[in-house]
């Protein structure tokens, strides 16, 4: 039996960039999906300025627009505008942005193959076999980046009390040639949550999402929200989404097995981002497995060091999100001053580090 450096379990931005940094290291990589690419998924597909800073390729043939600014609403008609110079939001079609990363990643030495049901995974002292539709595929590591249902996750931790999720419902809006529409975060309509108008140039994708239990977010409801907004318009492709949440609350157990992205519940709560996150965490798994197979470190302790960054970000993040979706009001009034606008705006497009913020707010502090 072939025994491969890692198997990667989902092939959407976590699992290409994982994939893609061990086979462009020379590392012997299977990528599994139970989809065919290119594939319709929920998602808003905007990229903020650090996760096309993290990808090691340009995305410029699936950028749709460019966006440096957002205009975040609530009740009542009030807004506010985080405005940037340079763009900061880079906006895709989701269909084409994990189409567009698959084929880099294949073209970097990765072999992929579509699969049907995994169902059972086994650790051993030196190895880690999965068996995919009755057949048994090891390798010296397994990453699952299969999505907020991950099967990797309910094989290899059943429990997952560190787990919890959100959900979203998106639809696309065809608008008039030549109407500029802009990014649009909107907290009036849901609890804990938002609605979303993203620009793609000949369409908006329009969306609401809710991490709370008794907000019931569906058809009718979605449609309803995009008539207040756009009347009349046509929508299509309604599709529904759950986020994966919990990141910061997981201790990475030893072994040969590691979550990114929505498997490992390495999203936003307070802005619903996630493609950055699978991201960083699938390279950070990469990195751990290959310095591993190098002799220089033991992997599963590697991976929670370069992930504690992200980690102690989205402890941020899930904190302010309590705080924010509790007090919209105060929320809104700190963000009409200028230095939040700027430290906002700078987590956003940047990242919420704290030693980056602080030192940011010294920049601040010292030119005002």
């Amino acid at each position: 039996m072939k025994i491969w450096d890692t198997i990667i379990v989902g092939a959407g931005p976590g699992g290409c960039a994982a994939a893609f940094d061990l086979a462009r290291a020379g590392r012997k990589v299977l990528l599994l999906d139970r989809a065919s690419f290119p594939r319709q998924k929920a998602c808003a597909g905007g990229l903020t300025l650090k996760a096309v800073e993290a990808l090691r390729y340009p995305i410029d043939p699936v950028v749709r627009e460019r966006v440096d600014h957002i205009r975040v609403e609530k009740s009542g008609g009030q807004s506010v505008t985080l405005r940037r110079r340079d763009p900061y939001c880079f906006m895709t079609v989701r269909k084409e942005l994990d189409d567009y990363c698959l084929r880099q990643t294949l073209a970097a030495g990765a072999t992929f193959e579509r699969i049907g049901a995994i169902t059972a995974i086994e650790q051993e002292a030196d190895a880690v076999s999965a068996t995919v539709d009755g057949e048994k595929h090891r390798a010296r590591f397994l990453i699952g980046a299969d999505g907020v249902h991950s099967q990797v996750r309910k094989l290899t931790d059943r429990l997952s009390h560190w787990f919890w999720r959100a959900f979203a419902l998106e639809a696309t809006v065809v608008v008039p040639d030549g109407r500029r529409e802009d990014l649009v975060f909107d907290f009036a309509p849901v609890r804990e949550g938002y609605g979303w108008v993203f620009p793609k140039g000949d369409h908006v994708n329009v969306g609401l999402f809710s991490s709370a239990k008794e907000e019931k977010i569906d058809r009718s409801r979605l449609a309803e929200y995009i008539n207040t907004r756009f009347s009349n318009a046509t929508a299509d492709e309604f599709i529904g989404q759950y986020a994966g949440f919990g990141a910061p609350q997981h201790q990475v157990p030893a072994g040969r097995v590691f979550l990114v992205g929505d498997a490992g519940g390495f999203v936003d709560p307070l802005t619903g981002e996630g493609i950055y996150f699978a991201i960083a965490s699938g390279q950070a798994a990469a990195a751990a497995i290959h310095d591993d197979l190098s002799g220089n470190v033991t992997a599963h302790l590697h991976f929670s060091r370069l992930t504690s960054g992200i980690r102690g970000d989205l402890a941020i993040a899930t904190s302010a999100a309590r705080w924010f979706y509790s007090n919209i009001d105060q929320g809104f009034r700190f963000l009409s001053l200028p230095m939040v606008r700027t430290l906002a705006l700078h987590a956003f497009a940047r990242g919420l580090n704290l030693a980056k913020l602080a030192s940011r707010v010294k920049q601040i502090l010292g030119s005002s």
